[in-house]
Formats: C-alpha cells, structure tokens, sequence
C-alpha cells in the first residue's frame, strides 16, 4: 500500500496554485469553507496519477484545514478491499476512486452516494458538460451520475520515433503493418538490444483487458448487443467471443510475442511501460497515464524520442481507441459527505483540473485536451483529443459481473497465447464459461 498524509501547510505549489485560481476569480476559500479538524481519506489506485494527486492535493488543506490521506493499492487489491469495506458498512474511507468498469458491480452493492442532485446544484462550477463524454459515460450508471471522471485514459501506440526516422518506416496503421514493423526491429544489428513489440499478455485481469481493448479494432463485438454507438449495449449479454474474428485477434496476440523480450508472455501494465522507457522496445501499446514515464528524464532512457498515435486496426475495419480511466465517488457510507463532496467539486473543477495534469494527470475534460499549455508539456494529448473522437465508452463490459468475466476471460487468453490450447479452444472455453456466469447471475 502507498500512503500520503497532507497536512495543513502552505507549500510554494499551493502559493502558485492559489494565485492561478485567484487570476480566474474564483475564491475557493469561501466556496469550500472551513473544515478544520476534518480528516478526508481517499482510496485509488497506485497508477502514476496518484503522484499527481499528491502534489495537487496540498492546496485543499491550505483552502480548508482538511487533512487529506490518499492510500493507493494496486489494481486486484483496491478493488477487493473497496468492495469488502463496502459490505461492512465502512465509512473510515470517504471518497472511492474506481476503474469505470466497476461502475455497475459498485452501484448495485450499494458502495455509491448518487451525485446528481449535488452536481445539478452545482452546474455551472461542475461543468459536467465539459468532461470527455467516454468519461462521463463511465462516470454514471442507468443514467444516474454517481462520480466525477478525473483519470480517464485513451489507449494509445507509442513507438520510438529516432528508430523509426533511421530505418525510414512508415507508422503502423493495421495490424499487419504492426507485425511487419515489429518484426524489422526485433534481432536487427542495426538496432542492438531492441525488441519490436510488448503487449499485456499477464494471464488474468491484463490479458483479459487486452482482448477488450483491441477487439473493435479487430471487427469482433465481445456480446451480441455491443455494438459501436448501439442505443442499448446491454440488451443482449449473450458473449460471442469465439467467433472467427475474435479467435484471430487471440492468434495475433499469440504471434506478436516472437517480437517482445523473453518473458513477454507475462507482460503486464508495468513491464510493458518500464521496458518502452528502458530503451528496448520500439512500440507498444499502453495508457495514455503511463506516457509520462517515458518523458521523465530520471526514469527514461528515450525522453524527447517518442511520439503517440492512434492504434492499429484490422484491415478493412477502423481504430476504435480503448478507454478506461478513474472516475472520484463518494463512499455511501461515509460520515462526512458534505465534506467528500467539498474535495470532489474540487478536485475535479475545470481549474484544479489543469493543474492535476500539468503536474502529469491524465486530462479528463475537453478543455484540458485542447490548452494550449497541456498540449505543449505533453504532447501526446493532441492524439488524445482524437482518440477520444474514435472510442467506444462501452468497448470493455460494465455490468455488474466485469471484474470477474475479465480475469476468466484473460485467463484463457493467456492460455492460447503460451501453447496451452488452440485460439479457437481457449476462445470457445472462455465464451462458455462467459456464458455460464452470466445466466448464473441473471444477466442472460
């Protein structure tokens, strides 16, 4: 577990943060009140925003006298420890920061406090209208808004644009493309210590996302309702994960692994993005959130030597960019929601929005996308702001069994991918097993 305590101090980033605000008008202090003697304690993810949200957060205490502490836990772990305080009628942590596919499993536990009264006393300053609409999506639930989205994420390809300059290739567009260019890099003398690609491939919740995350572009629809722009994507859970289209994605999943380093079998979130640092991998694929890695000086080898694009499709199908990323909600069993909801409208206004970004979190509203200040110190978010124009909110399931349907679903990825089955067998085991827990649960 990583853990931050904020205390009531005055630090030169809340002077700076504090006179930004002021230049907009916009007096924070009288909006939020005092709140000294309150405790907020927040509990997200250990992605690499949290250390954004570290640096963001002093200014809260210094506007209030709240004390704030973020604990952050890794992804299996925040999602079984929320859901556990939330059976017990746990109020010790007050604001829930949750991956947007948890968002019908959280809602139907009754772990979340509905915004939309607050939200719509507060229109004007929430600017809801404002938020990516993948975001926004993720952020509600049967058309009720139960968060606000502060960690959205694109899925993007990185790829080394110093290799790519001196062998004269083309960007990838299609998957063949991707697997030519991979290929080229992968035990080339010209480029020693390179590897081509490295995807997600960790049996489980990475593999598992990993389908998702690339079957659109593949011309696959993972449930027989899911449709891009369909009116009703859960009308009709019926899985259809065994399909010719879907099964090829799996073998491609499997072939581009003779183009990542040993060990790239079990690449997961991590891997992937310290092997793109490291120097020794020409592309890969992550989340946007992760690019700053790279750019980082002290933890990369090739800052200033990337550059972002849309991923690769299917030929004969387009890109229909992944989106995932972490919407802030209010515990329902807290005893403090007057308190929580002071930090959230806070947190996520238009204002402190920008400044979570330029201190590296991910933009989650239009109008961070497009400053002209954001898109200089990480310029990668001009490809976000067209990602979010070709994604699918609904590309990756949301109902109330996803945590679960994506770690079996990975876990037979992962199987095809290393030689334990065939595609076609891992793919027709994962659609039944799909099948079985959605009629066991009465989704189907």
């Amino acid at each position: 577990m990583k853990r931050f305590t904020q205390k009531a101090v005055l630090t030169a980033l809340t002077v700076f943060s504090a006179q930004a605000l002021h230049a907009q008008d916009i007096d924070w202090s009288s909006e939020l009140g005092n709140l000294d003697g309150t405790s907020l304690v927040i509990s997200t993810i250990t992605d690499p925003f949290i250390d954004s949200m570290e640096e963001t957060m002093p200014e809260f205490t210094a506007l209030t006298g709240a004390e704030v502490t973020i604990d952050g836990f890794g992804y299996d772990a925040l999602h079984d420890r929320q859901l556990l305080g939330c059976s017990q009628n746990d109020g010790s942590t007050d604001v829930l920061v949750i991956d947007g596919i948890w968002m019908g499993e959280f809602v139907e536990a009754g772990c979340l406090e509905p915004l939309d009264d607050r939200i719509a006393a507060d229109e004007d300053r929430f600017a809801w209208d404002d938020f990516v609409a993948d975001g926004a999506t993720q952020a509600s639930w049967n058309g009720t808004r139960y968060c606000a989205p502060i960690g959205i994420y694109y899925g993007l390809m990185f790829y080394r644009t110093d290799l790519f300059e001196a062998a004269g290739l083309e960007v990838p567009e299609t998957f063949d493309e991707l697997k030519e260019a991979a290929a080229f890099f992968t035990d080339n003398p010209d480029f020693p210590g390179v590897y081509g690609y490295a995807m997600n491939n960790q049996r489980g919740a990475a593999a598992g996302q990993q389908y998702f995350e690339w079957a659109f572009s593949a011309g696959v629809s993972p449930w027989k309702s899911n449709t891009v722009g369909a009116e009703n994507p859960y009308a009709d859970l019926t899985p259809t994960m065994n399909g010719e289209r879907s099964v090829e994605l799996v073998q491609f999943f499997k072939d581009m692994t003779a183009y990542g380093p040993p060990g790239v079998e079990s690449y997961a979130w991590d891997e992937r993005a310290t092997g793109f640092a490291n120097g020794s991998l020409a592309m890969i694929n992550d989340w946007s959130v992760r690019a700053q890695i790279a750019e980082d000086p002290a933890t990369s080898q090739i800052s200033g030597k990337f550059a972002a694009a849309l991923m690769p499709h299917a030929e004969g199908e387009k890109t229909i960019s992944p989106v995932g990323g972490w919407v802030m909600c209010m515990n329902a069993h807290s005893e403090q929601k007057d308190a929580a909801w002071d930090l959230i409208r806070w947190f996520s206004s238009p204002e402190v929005h920008k400044e979570f970004v330029l201190a590296g979190g991910p933009p989650s509203r239009v109008s961070a996308m497009e400053d002209a200040d954001i898109q200089a110190k990480w310029p990668w978010t001009v490809q976000l702001n067209e990602a979010r124009q070709t994604a699918w909110a609904e590309g990756r399931p949301r109902h109330p069994l996803t945590f679960q349907l994506i770690d079996e679903t990975g876990v037979e990825v992962n199987r095809a991918i290393i030689g334990e089955k065939t595609p076609q067998q891992a793919m027709d085991d994962a659609n039944a097993q799909a099948e079985k827990m959605l009629q066991r649960a009465g989704l189907l």
